[in-house]
């Protein structure tokens, strides 16, 4: 697959159908919940607060939040699983734990230099589990990502320090920021700046406070595979196309404009969902990306007698995201 954003167009695909029914259900259990809970970005396997590297981090780590699963003949196989000192961990904690070592073991790997020029032996040596095994799907790719954002800082003589004042220095904070990271290897490519989005939210949510927002300005959208899946299975995207739906009920992998398809029309269930319910996007994904993983896994069967959306689901349960090996989420 060729990422590059000018062959997407920001249009519906008429496979797909945004139910509003459903989305104005929903919208109203986001707004009515008794406290909503945001991301801090703090917890056990993430930097300390006030750590001298963590906005270093921050950048490095989040570019690489995409493809944390296997496929097996044509279809989706299983998440990412592994144990490093002798922890469970699993996809995005994985890769927070692992890099959450290196700011002890390589300070160095985190500057764009080390990014830049890191080779591939350096690189699985930073994933090994306590097996000795690499556990990271894609290795490769997520080094190519790696590098890319290296070089590209590099060339730029940015860091995040500087990428920082220089947001705070204009108007619209977030939107220079998003817009110099428009330029960066590992956040450029997505025309829907997923990454870019979940960097700006982590910044501007950690305890440090270290992205400011200008008046009315707002994170858009971040677009992941668990967001999909909820939003597939509540049934605020309707599937109208059988060869799509058979691909996604099937676990199969798909085209890249079968995934289009199913991605813009959540970005625009989500944009909904924050003006309907007057909640932030961090509130919205939280209960989208973590609660709902929580309760309807891709794994194991929902639970939805425990589930806040049980009297409002469409309980689709064999719908799965779309699944495709892409660099965006």
């Amino acid at each position: 697959m060729t990422e590059k954003s000018n062959k997407y167009r920001m249009s519906l695909d008429p496979r797909v159908s945004i139910n509003q029914v459903q989305v104005n259900k929903i919208a109203l259990v986001i707004k009515d919940l008794p406290a909503a809970s945001q991301p801090d970005f703090v917890g056990d396997y993430l930097p300390p607060i006030n750590h001298p590297l963590t906005l270093d981090y921050f950048f490095a780590v989040t570019l690489q939040q995409f493809s944390f699963w296997e496929t097996k003949n044509g279809k989706y196989d299983k998440p990412l699983l592994a144990v490093l000192d002798g922890k469970r961990l699993k996809g995005s904690s994985y890769l927070f734990y692992a890099y959450t070592r290196m700011l002890e073991l390589n300070p160095a790997f985190f500057t764009p230099e080390g990014q830049a020029n890191l080779s591939l032996q350096e690189f699985e040596n930073v994933f090994r589990d306590d097996q000795g095994n690499v556990q990271m799907p894609a290795i490769e790719l997520h080094l190519q990502q790696a590098r890319a954002f290296g070089r590209d800082m590099l060339n730029s003589g940015l860091t995040p320090e500087k990428i920082l004042k220089e947001s705070h220095h204009s108007e619209k904070p977030l939107g220079t920021f998003l817009s110099i990271l428009g330029e960066m290897g590992g956040y450029k490519e997505d025309p829907l700046k997923k990454k870019s989005n979940l960097l700006a939210l982590c910044l501007s949510q950690r305890p440090e406070g270290f992205l400011k927002f200008g008046e009315n300005e707002t994170i858009g959208p971040i677009v992941d595979y668990h967001c999909m899946r909820s939003i597939l299975r509540i049934g605020m995207v309707d599937v109208l196309d059988e060869d799509m739906r058979t691909k996604l009920t099937h676990r199969q992998i798909v085209s890249p404009q079968d995934e289009w398809a199913v991605r813009f029309a959540s970005f625009q269930v989500l944009q909904t969902l924050v003006e309907l319910s007057s909640r932030p996007i961090s509130v919205v994904d939280e209960f989208l990306f973590r609660y709902m993983r929580s309760q309807c896994p891709e794994m194991t069967e929902p639970i939805c007698a425990e589930c806040l959306l049980d009297k409002v689901c469409a309980k689709r349960k064999d719908m799965f995201q779309p699944v495709i090996r892409t660099t965006f989420y």
